[in-house]
C-alpha cells in the first residue's frame, strides 16, 4: 500500500513538473515564432518561464526524495501555475483575445508572491514553525486575493502585436485594491523572511546551513533589485531580465540542496555545483553593476555612462572585491575547503616515521589539529568495558559551547574505536565537507586502531602467560626448596652418620663417599634451579631487601654499589618483582664484566602505579651499535615488554644508565 501511494505521488509530481516545463517551453517557442520578445507586455515572460522550469525540476527532485514534503508540492504548484500564466500571456498576444488578456493580467502574480512570502514560512521541512504562523499564511492568502482582484480590474493595456484592453477595467476600484494588496504582501514577505532570520539565529549545525542557503538566495534577489532600481533604463534589457531570472532561479536550487543534501549525495553534488555557479555569476554581475552605477554618478559629466572608460574603471576597481565575494559565496554554499590529499599525505608521512604503533594515535590527533585547525582531537579505543582514551590533542575546555563531533571507527564490521573532534575556533559545528573528510580519514585510521587493539589483546594474553609461568615457577621453587631440598639434606646426614660406623677395610667405603659428594652436587644444582625459578630473597626480604643483598654481594674493592630504595614498595605482583630483580641483576652483571666502573647505583621509585628501576654507573659506556644488540640487553627489554613495561638504555663516555618502567600490578585483567 505504501509503495502504491508513493508511486501515485511520484506520478502526480511528474505530471505537474511536465505541465510546468511544457507550458514554459511552449511559451518560449510561441514568443520566438511571433518575434514578440521586444514588446513591453512580454517583459515578465522570461522570469515566469524561469520560475516554471526551475521550480518544476527542483520540485520533482524534492518529491522524489521525500514524497510527503509539502515544500516540494508547493514548488510544483508554483511552477505549474507560472507556466499556465505565461502561456496565457503568449496566447493573448497571438490571438488578441480579451478573455485571455483578462486572465493573464492577474494569474502571473500568485506564483511570484508565493515564492517571496509563502516558501520561507514552510522552509526547510515543509512545516510552519508553529501554530501562530497560520495567521501569517492567512495574511499572505488575503493579500494575494486583494492584489489579484486589483489586477483583474486594472485598466493597463496589453501591448504586443495586438493591443488588448481589459473588458472589466474599473480604475477607481483597482487602485485601492492594488495598494492594499501590495502592502499586505510586502508585510507578509517581511514577516516570512524575518522569521527565517530568527530561526537561523537559533539554529546550529546542518539545519543552520540549510537556512543560510535560502537567506543567501533572498539576499542576492534583494541586492539585484536595489541595483536595477538605482539605475533605471541604463541597463540592457537582456541583462536586466537576466539578473531577475538569476535571483528567482537561486531559490529552488537552494531548497533542493537543503532537502536532498543528506542522502542523495551524487545528485546533491550536481545541484550544489549549479547553485555555486549561478550564485558566483550573479555575485560578479551584481558587484559590477553596483560599481558601475556608483561610478556613473561620481564621474564628471564629460564621461558618459556606458563609455569604455567607465566600464574599464568599474571592472578594474571591482575585480579584487568580486573575487573575495565569490570566494565567500562558495564558502557559504560548500563550507570550508578541505585539502584531503594534503591531510592524508602529511599524516602518512608522520605515521611512516613512527617506529612504534603506540605513538600513532597521538600523531593522528596532532596532525588533525594542525591541518584542520581544530580545537581538539581525541582517539578512543573500544574495549569490553567501554571507550578508553588513546590520545588527545587540545582540550574540551575550549569548546565555547560547540558540541564535539564523533566519528566511529569500523574495521571488518567491528567498531574498534572513535574519533572525536571540536570544530575550529569561531565555528559552532563542522561543515559538511569537513565532516566528509574526517569520516573518510576515520576509515583510514581504523585499521591502525584495530592493530593497537590486537596488540593489547596479545599483550594481555602474554601477561596471562607470564603470570601463569611465574606462579608455576613459584610453586616449583617452593616444592623443590621445601620438599626435595630437605629430603636430600636429610639423606646426606644419614649417610654421613653411618660412615664412621663402617669398618676400615670396608670395600664399599668409596661408594659411600661418592654418594655423599653426589648429594652435595645435587643440593648445589637444586639451589641454582630454585634461584633460577624465583630468587628466594624476594619471598624472604621483598624486592627492596633482595636488591640490597644483591648490591652487597656484588660490591668489592674495585666497585661500590649504592642503593636508593624505598622502605616499603607496597603490593607488587610476582612477575613484576621477578622482572625488576632480573633486570637489575643483569644490568649489574654487565657493569661488573664490561663497564670498568668504580661506582654503580640502584634507584627504585614507585609513582602513579608505575615502578621505575634504574642502574647507573660511571664506566666507559657502551660502544655504539654493539651493546644494544647483546643478549643481556635483549633479555632485559624482553622482561619489560612481557608485562607491558618500557625499557631504555642511554650510554656515553661518562657511563651507562639502564632504566625500566613497569606496572606495579600487571594489567592482565584490564579491559
Amino acid at each position: 500500500m505504501r509503495s502504491r501511494r508513493r508511486g501515485q505521488a511520484l506520478s502526480l509530481a511528474v505530471v505537474l513538473g511536465v505541465a510546468g516545463v511544457g507550458t514554459a517551453i511552449a511559451s518560449a517557442v510561441f514568443t520566438q515564432v511571433d518575434d514578440a520578445w521586444g514588446y513591453s507586455a512580454y517583459d515578465p515572460v522570461p522570469l515566469n518561464i524561469a520560475v516554471a522550469v526551475f521550480f518544476s525540476a527542483m520540485g520533482v527532485l524534492v518529491i522524489w526524495h521525500a514524497p510527503g514534503n509539502v515544500l516540494g508540492w508547493t514548488m510544483l504548484v508554483i511552477a505549474a501555475w507560472a507556466g499556465v500564466g505565461v502561456l496565457l500571456t503568449v496566447l493573448t498576444g497571438t490571438s488578441g483575445s480579451p478573455v485571455l488578456g483578462w486572465l493573464q493580467s492577474w494569474l502571473w502574480a500568485p506564483p511570484i508572491w508565493a515564492v517571496t512570502a509563502l516558501l520561507p514560512m514552510i522552509y526547510p521541512d515543509g512545516r510552519m514553525p508553529g501554530r501562530r504562523w497560520r495567521w501569517a499564511v492567512a495574511l499572505t492568502g488575503v493579500g494575494m486575493v486583494v492584489y489579484c482582484t486589483g489586477l483583474a480590474f486594472d485598466d493597463a493595456l496589453f501591448v504586443g502585436r495586438r493591443t488588448v484592453e481589459n473588458p472589466f477595467a474599473r480604475p477607481s476600484l483597482a487602485a485601492p485594491l492594488l495598494a492594499a494588496g501590495e502592502y499586505l504582501l510586502l508585510g507578509a514577505t517581511i514577516l516570512a523572511v524575518g522569521g527565517l532570520v530568527w530561526r537561523w539565529l537559533r539554529a546550529n549545525g546542518v539545519h543552520r546551513r540549510r537556512i543560510t542557503l535560502l537567506l543567501c538566495a533572498f539576499a542576492f534577489g534583494a541586492v539585484q533589485a536595489v541595483v536595477r532600481d538605482s539605475i533605471p533604463g541604463q541597463l540592457p534589457a537582456v541583462l536586466e531580465r537576466g539578473l531577475e531570472v538569476l535571483a528567482f532561479a537561486l531559490v529552488p536550487l537552494a531548497i533542493a540542496v537543503a532537502v536532498t543534501r543528506d542522502r542523495l549525495y551524487d545528485l546533491d553534488q550536481a545541484v550544489r555545483h549549479a547553485v555555486v555557479g549561478v550564485a558566483s555569476a550573479g555575485t560578479v554581475l551584481t558587484c559590477y553593476l553596483g560599481g558601475y552605477a556608483v561610478l556613473a554618478a561620481v564621474l564628471p559629466p564629460s564621461v558618459v555612462p556606458g563609455s569604455v572608460l567607465a566600464v574599464a574603471v568599474a571592472g578594474a576597481a571591482l575585480f579584487p572585491v568580486t573575487l573575495l565575494l565569490v570566494r565567500r559565496v562558495r564558502s557559504l554554499l560548500w563550507g570550508r575547503r578541505v585539502d584531503v590529499v594534503e591531510l592524508v599525505v602529511g599524516l602518512g608521512n608522520r605515521m611512516r616515521d613512527q617506529l612504534e604503533s603506540a605513538k600513532v594515535p597521538a600523531v593522528v590527533c596532532e596532525q588533525l589539529v594542525r591541518s584542520l585547525r581544530l580545537r581538539m582531537a581525541q582517539l578512543d579505543l573500544a574495549t569490553d568495558s567501554g571507550l578508553r582514551r588513546l590520545a588527545q590533542v587540545g582540550s574540551m575546555d575550549r569548546s565555547g559551547g560547540a558540541n564535539p563531533e564523533r566519528f566511529p571507527l569500523w574495521y571488518r564490521g567491528v567498531r574498534v574505536g572513535q574519533l572525536m573532534v571540536l570544530p575550529a575556533d569561531g565555528h559552532p559545528y563542522l561543515d559538511e565537507r569537513m565532516a566528509q573528510a574526517l569520516a573518510a580519514l576515520a576509515d583510514q585510521v581504523a585499521p591502525v586502531v584495530a592493530a593497537l587493539r590486537l596488540d593489547e589483546e596479545l599483550l594481555r594474553s602474554r601477561e596471562q602467560v607470564v603470570t601463569a609461568r611465574e606462579e608455576e615457577r613459584s610453586r616449583l621453587s617452593r616444592e623443590l626448596h621445601d620438599n626435595v631440598g630437605p629430603t636430600l639434606a636429610g639423606t646426606r646426614m644419614q649417610i654421613e652418620a653411618v660412615r664412621p660406623l663402617l669398618p676400615a677395610d670396608f670395600g664399599g667405603a668409596g661408594l659411600v663417599d661418592r654418594a655423599m659428594q653426589g648429594i652435595d652436587d645435587a643440593l648445589r644444582t637444586l639451589r641454582r634451579v630454585v634461584h633460577g625459578l624465583r630468587p628466594p630473597e624476594l619471598d624472604a626480604l621483598g624486592l627492596s631487601g633482595a636488591l640490597r643483598e644483591l648490591a652487597v654481594f656484588l660490591s668489592g674493592p674495585s666497585l661500590k654499589v649504592d642503593t636508593t630504595l624505598p622502605t616499603e614498595l607496597g603490593p607488587l605482583s610476582k612477575q613484576v618483582e621477578v622482572a625488576a630483580y632480573r633486570i637489575v641483576a643483569e644490568a649489574l652483571t654487565n657493569v661488573v664484566r664490561h663497564a670498568r666502573a668504580t661506582r654503580a647505583e640502584i634507584t627504585v621509585t614507585l609513582t602513579d602505579g608505575r615502578l621505575a628501576v634504574e642502574v647507573r654507573d660511571d664506566g666507559v659506556g657502551v660502544a655504539a651499535g654493539t651493546g644494544k644488540n647483546g643478549m643481556g640487553m635483549r633479555f632485559m627489554a624482553q622482561r619489560a615488554r612481557e608485562i607491558d613495561g618500557e625499557f631504555s638504555c642511554e650510554s656515553d663516555e661518562g657511563g651507562t644508565a639502564v632504566r625500566a618502567v613497569l606496572p606495579a600490578v600487571t594489567p592482565a585483567g584490564r579491559g
